[in-house]
C-alpha cells in the first residue's frame, strides 16, 4: 500500500519533519547553541497559510521573502513557467498569449507597496467571527516589479465598453469548491496595477505567485491574484462565490455581530489606515526614554502621522516617521517614551493618513473580520 506524502511546510519539510527541526532548533538554543534562522508562524496545515512573527515585521523597508506571510484557499498547483501563457482575453480588439519572456520583453514597471490579506487582524474581532485567525503578520512591504497592466490591454486593444478586469488564476479548486474568480475596476488597475514577475530584486518565489501575479497597490490582497494566467476587460463586474458572498464590506456599519446580508454589502476594495506597534520594551525607568518601534500603512497613498498616547487616548505624542515611503508603501515609525511615573504603562498607537482619515479606536464591524485596525496596545512596566 503506498501511503500518501504528509502534507508540506512552506520550507519544503513534511509537516512532521517541520515540528521536528522546530523543535531541535528551541532545543540548540536552550543550551546556547548558534539561534535557529527566523520562522514563519504556521497558521494553518491545509491550506498552508503563515504569517510573520510581529518582532520580524518592522525590522526593515522592504519584507525579506523568505518572511512573508503565505496565504492560500487550497493547496495550488504551481504553473512550469516555461510553458506558462498570460491571456489577454475578452473586450479586446486583438487576444494575446504572453509567455513569460514576451511579458519581460514589454517596458518595465515597480512599484514599492503594501500587500495586506483582507483577514489580517481577525484574531482581534469580537465577538470571534471563522476563518483563519490571523494577528498583525498577514501583511508585507516589497519592491514588485513587472510590466503596467495599462501597457498590456494597449497592446490587446482594450474597447470602449470595457469597465472591469476579470482575473484567473492558475490554481484549480478541489471538488466542488467554488474557483477563486475576482474582478476589479479597470479605471483602478489602468492606473497603478502592475502584472509582476519579480519580487524585492529577486524572480518571483512560487508561493506568492509564480510565474507572475497582479499587483494592485493600496488595496486588499484578494484583488492581486497569484498564478495569474488570464485577464479578461469586460462590461460587467464578476459573478461567484468570491465576489458575491466572500470579500464584501458592509454598506453602513452596524453593531457588533449583526450578520450583514451579501445584498447589504459591497466589494471590498481599499486598505483601512492602520498602526502596528512591532517593538516595545518590557519594562523602564521612570525619567529615561525607550524606545518603541512599528509600521504604519494605508489604502491612501501616504502615511501622514502616527501617534501615541498613554493616558487613554486623551492626549497623543507624534512618533519621527522613516524616510522611506513610497505611494502605497508602508512607514516605519520610532517614538522615544519617557515615562513620568512608576507602574504599568500603557500605551496606544493611531496613524493618521495623507487624506485625513485618522485609524479609530475600534474597527468597522463586520462578520469576515476584514481589516481589522482598532488602535493597538503594550503594557510596559516602570520602575523608580
Amino acid at each position: 500500500m503506498v501511503r500518501p506524502e504528509p502534507p508540506r511546510s512552506r520550507f519544503g519539510l513534511s509537516r512532521r519533519a517541520f515540528l521536528a527541526t522546530t523543535a531541535a532548533g528551541l532545543a540548540g538554543a536552550a543550551i546556547g547553541a548558534t539561534p535557529p534562522r527566523p520562522r514563519m508562524l504556521q497558521m494553518n496545515g491545509y491550506p498552508l497559510d503563515a504569517e510573520t512573527p510581529l518582532d520580524l515585521l518592522g525590522r526593515s523597508y522592504l519584507t525579506p521573502n523568505d518572511l512573508f506571510y503565505v496565504r492560500h484557499h487550497w493547496n495550488p498547483t504551481m504553473p512550469d513557467p516555461a510553458t506558462w501563457v498570460l491571456k489577454v482575453e475578452g473586450e479586446v480588439e486583438k487576444p494575446l498569449a504572453l509567455s513569460l519572456a514576451d511579458l519581460k520583453a514589454l517596458p518595465r514597471a515597480s512599484a514599492t507597496c503594501v500587500l495586506q490579506c483582507a483577514g489580517n487582524g481577525r484574531a482581534f474581532q469580537r465577538p470571534v467571527v471563522p476563518g483563519v485567525q490571523w494577528r498583525y503578520g498577514a501583511v508585507g512591504n516589497a519592491k514588485w516589479t513587472g510590466v503596467r497592466v495599462k501597457d498590456v490591454l494597449e497592446r490587446a486593444g482594450l474597447k470602449a465598453g470595457a469597465k472591469h478586469l476579470h482575473t484567473f488564476g492558475a490554481d484549480a479548486p478541489p471538488e466542488k469548491v467554488p474557483p477563486f474568480h475576482r474582478s476589479l475596476e479597470l479605471e483602478k488597475v489602468r492606473e497603478d496595477g502592475i502584472i509582476a514577475f519579480e519580487m524585492n530584486g529577486e524572480p518571483l518565489p512560487p508561493l506568492h505567485g509564480a510565474p507572475a501575479r497582479l499587483v494592485v497597490p493600496g488595496w486588499a490582497g484578494d484583488h492581486w491574484m497569484k498564478w495569474l494566467g488570464r485577464i479578461s476587460p469586460q462590461a460587467a463586474p464578476q459573478t461567484g462565490f468570491y465576489m458575491d458572498v466572500a470579500y464584501r464590506w458592509p454598506n453602513a456599519p452596524g453593531e457588533p455581530g449583526i450578520a450583514f446580508k451579501p445584498e447589504e454589502m459591497h466589494s471590498l476594495t481599499e486598505l483601512s489606515v492602520k498602526s502596528t506597534i512591532t517593538e516595545a520594551p518590557k519594562s523602564a525607568r521612570v525619567g529615561h526614554a525607550a524606545t518603541l518601534r512599528g509600521v504604519a500603512f494605508s489604502g491612501s497613498p501616504d502615511v501622514a502621522k502616527v501617534e501615541l498616547s498613554d493616558d487613554g487616548g486623551a492626549t497623543w505624542a507624534p512618533a519621527t516617521l522613516g524616510r522611506d515611503h513610497d505611494p502605497y508603501a508602508w512607514r516605519l515609525w520610532s517614538f522615544a517614551y519617557t515615562p513620568r511615573k512608576p507602574g504599568r504603562a500603557t500605551l496606544l498607537a493611531r496613524a493618521t493618513d495623507s487624506r485625513g482619515s485618522v485609524q479609530p479606536k475600534d474597527p468597522v464591524w463586520n462578520q469576515s473580520g476584514y481589516l481589522h485596525n482598532g488602535w493597538q496596545s503594550v503594557d510596559i512596566e516602570v520602575g523608580e
